[in-house]
């Protein structure tokens, strides 16, 4: 009977709209709620460490890491079926966006071919300007910089400070 009534109302589905309707709006930006979110949203299946700070609305569809002591500003959106792993001590500002999903380019009566997820990896210490979009198989390497607006479609080295569409290493920062 049990079996039947979860699939009946699929429960872990009701479960995660329900932590994220907690999150994003019983207990949307409010400084003494931080400990609160991380704990629901690691309950429906993220991965948020000890410390890291969530303004909400936030929103995410893929496998997520964040590490610990981070500070994920508002309207942070992970779309696609992929992952994202973020290291520890990262500051992410608002309406950063990461896109885990795509298509091959298919034939001409459809140009969105098949489907394929990407993984995407942000090192310890990186800072995303607002409005950045990240996307494709690729890795941020540690204490970085991204600009604000930047379009980041292909790794970044370590102590970079990239920028612009697509992003472009501007200069090497200081180690």
């Amino acid at each position: 009977m049990g079996n039947f009534l979860q699939k009946l109302f699929h429960t872990k589905g009701i479960h995660k709209k329900i932590n994220l309707f907690l999150v994003n709006k019983v207990y949307a930006d409010k400084e003494k709620n931080y400990k609160k979110k991380r704990k629901l949203l690691n309950a429906i299946g993220y991965d948020i460490g000890e410390g890291t700070r969530i303004v909400t609305p936030f929103y995410c569809s893929a496998e997520l890491h964040i590490g610990k002591n981070c500070y994920v500003n508002k309207n942070f959106n992970v779309y696609g079926n992929g992952k994202v792993v973020i290291g520890d001590n990262c500051d992410i500002a608002p309406e950063v966006t990461f896109f885990t999903g795509g298509h091959y380019i298919g034939d001409p009566i459809r140009r969105a071919g098949k489907g394929r997820d990407y993984s995407i990896y942000v090192g310890n210490g990186t800072w995303i300007g607002g409005r950045s979009s990240i996307f494709g198989d690729i890795s941020i390497g540690n204490s970085c910089v991204v600009a604000l607006g930047s379009v980041v479609n292909k790794d970044v080295k370590d102590n970079c400070l990239v920028g612009g569409v697509p992003a472009k290493i501007i200069k090497e920062l200081d180690q």
